[in-house]
């Protein structure tokens, strides 16, 4: 009977042990900060948990509190507050996704945590890097401009964590978490969408000029193939002095279902007239995110990205680096 009562209290007192560690485990899994994993936002989001207050801030910058309770998978806050209230569950440790009452959508954020490097800030804006999310390859390239966007990434700092800031003349659009740096490798977490942690190798110098003004294909996350569709005038090639305006006439158009239209214009200066060539037309595909091959009159020739945005493509062709505007 003794040894009964004895197992009878070991039961008991597992199962209290059990019991009040696993009462507060939301509260104790919520306590930290959080980056809303979303990286072109109106507001760079960013949210405290403590034992009893949610903190929002804009980055490092506090905007508003309110206090908080949790019952079994919801969150409980004040109906004047910031409108978090709702559901919630943990994807991984490191990632929270809400699902607000007056929301459609739920929202992930991520945990943040300090950033394991041996380097110092400056050191590490002088580095490049490549990393491939979703099969597209983006160059992290700090502190440097896109051409009429004013586009740029930055490595920023809060608390222990570095961050790449992207931003748009100097409005913070959205940050990504780094979770190391090394002078050879880089991991960046806090995606929208899986793969939630990316990896990237340093590139060399010459690889950074091939990406010098590739800023913007994070930021809008746009596919190439989206980005290619329309028409494409003469801009600058490498090596010729300022084109005409005529020459500038000059164009190319992508459409979506693979198709190339080129319609060359040149000055005839017997009169000074700009006179239109003849219409090429062909096919094209895209060769990961670094190639356009294109097929005209039977030849095929690679033309290598050099950079692509919303407005700008910068090409390898034909030996010389051609830019295009999307008009």
């Amino acid at each position: 009977m003794k040894i009964y009562n004895f197992k009878v209290v070991q039961i008991l007192l597992c199962f209290g042990v059990l019991f009040f560690a696993s009462k507060p485990f939301f509260a104790q899994s919520l306590e930290g900060k959080w980056n809303i994993a979303k990286i072109d936002t109106r507001h760079s989001t960013l949210i405290e948990f403590t034992k009893d207050s949610i903190f929002f801030y804009e980055f490092d910058k506090r905007r508003s509190a309110t206090a908080y309770q949790v019952k079994d998978n919801r969150l409980i806050v004040d109906k004047t507050s910031v409108p978090i209230a709702g559901e919630f569950e943990f994807v991984n440790s490191q990632r929270l996704r809400l699902k607000p009452n007056k929301a459609k959508k739920t929202i992930d954020f991520v945990r943040l945590k300090p950033t394991k490097t041996s380097l110092t800030k400056d050191e590490i804006t002088q580095m490049k890097f490549e990393i491939n999310y979703r099969e597209r390859a983006i160059p992290i390239i700090f502190d440097q401009a896109e051409d009429k966007t004013s586009k740029a990434m930055r490595l920023e700092k809060l608390d222990a964590t570095y961050f790449i800031s992207f931003y748009r003349e100097t409005k913070r659009k959205g940050a990504l978490a780094i979770e190391s740096i090394s002078p050879k490798k880089i991991m960046i977490y806090g995606f929208p969408e899986e793969p939630f942690v990316v990896s990237g190798v340093r590139l060399n110098s010459t690889e950074s000029m091939t990406h010098a003004n590739t800023v913007s294909a994070l930021s809008e996350n746009l596919p190439i193939a989206k980005a290619l569709v329309g028409m494409w005038f003469y801009k600058s090639i490498e090596g010729r002095p300022s084109l005409s305006k005529c020459t500038k006439k000059t164009f190319f158009r992508f459409t979506e279902d693979l198709k190339i239209e080129t319609k060359p214009y040149a000055k005839d200066f017997s009169n000074g007239n700009c006179v239109a060539g003849s219409t090429i037309n062909g096919t094209y595909k895209i060769n990961g995110d670094k190639e356009i091959e294109v097929t005209q009159n039977g030849k095929t020739e690679i033309w290598k990205i050099l950079s692509l945005s919303k407005t700008i493509l910068k090409v390898e062709k034909d030996g010389r680096a051609l830019v295009l505007a999307k008009q």
